[in-house]
């Protein structure tokens, strides 16, 4: 997102606009960059409320929340009356298209994807610009050292539970879990202070990252996170939660099924998640500004992940 941002302009002083339902830590590229954040608020289908054009800013970003495509002619309009740039945000959009078959991320004149949260990799995205070659930097170089043991085990067990019908991914996540309550006191990872100002790591990927992106059968992994969306409808339904999304589109490759879910609800979906063998998380983790006033469905959306 930086170097998206980086290309369109974004300069200290400038305005960076994002909807307020969104992960904190994408606040990090535009504070690098010295830029300042405006939000604008989402409704209950993750579409824009209101973008106003009288909050002018350089860029507006526009988010393709769990694979499902946004419509940008809200945000073609903005832009028409301000001179923003459109960054598509399409993190969690790997293989899926639009109802015209543009393949999302490459909407807009830039484009983020970051297959990193749909493969088991340790890291990758991509950033897809209609700049000329000569007015980019030149592709970073991969990092050509072995991945962390954790990754790699992510990555087998999916194997392992096919065989097996083990559920090893839940089994290990219920125990890191359990261990992390007696070391920290929360069962969750605790929030990164400096995640809404400071990028973390490389920006380099790994080679077994890309090796993984280069040998996959697209069309296989598709179908399979199609059919799995498919299958756990009627059982989410059952527990009581709301679909944000209920229908799939043909193009839409889902990185997951978001629902809309209370503490009762919730319970019965981790039963469905363990039975399908996903992973169930609460989506996002809310910028700091956002949280006393966020709508309260903001923080009522759980993801059954499909990774």
């Amino acid at each position: 997102m930086k170097s998206a941002l980086r290309y369109a302009g974004v300069k200290s002083g400038d305005s960076v606009m994002l909807p307020s339902f969104i992960c904190r830590d994408l606040l990090s590229a535009v504070a690098e960059l010295g830029a300042k954040t405006v939000f604008y608020e989402v409704d209950t289908a993750l579409k824009p409320m209101q973008l106003d054009p009288k909050i002018s800013a350089k860029v507006i970003v526009a988010v393709n929340y769990f694979g499902f495509a946004q419509n940008l002619e809200p945000y073609n309009e903005y832009c028409k009356q301000t001179g923003a740039i459109i960054v598509e945000d399409n993190a969690h959009g790997f293989l899926s298209r639009d109802e015209n078959n543009n393949l999302l991320g490459t909407r807009a004149k830039f484009g983020i994807t970051s297959f990193r949260k749909s493969l088991r990799v340790q890291d990758g995205a991509i950033l897809t610009t209609s700049l000329n070659d000569h007015e980019i930097d030149e592709q970073l170089d991969c990092i050509d050292s072995p991945v962390s043991k954790r990754n790699n085990l992510l990555r087998l067990l999916p194997s392992f539970e096919s065989r097996t019908k083990i559920p090893f991914v839940a089994i290990g996540q219920s125990m890191s879990r359990a261990i992390r309550l007696v070391r920290t006191g929360s069962a969750l990872p605790k929030p990164d202070p400096n995640a809404e100002t400071t990028i973390p790591g490389l920006a380099n990927p790994h080679l077994q990252s890309v090796a993984v992106l280069e040998a996959l059968d697209e069309a296989q992994e598709i179908l399979r996170r199609r059919n799995l969306y498919q299958v756990l409808r009627s059982q989410v339904v059952a527990t009581g939660a709301t679909m944000i999304f209920a229908d799939l589109p043909d193009n839409t490759c889902p990185y997951g099924m978001p629902v809309y879910a209370n503490e009762e609800s919730r319970r019965k979906l981790a039963k469905v998640a363990r039975q399908n063998r996903v992973t169930l998380m609460s989506w996002p983790d809310l910028p700091n500004n956002t949280i006393s006033t966020a709508p309260g469905f903001y923080k009522q959306v759980w993801l059954l992940n499909f990774q």
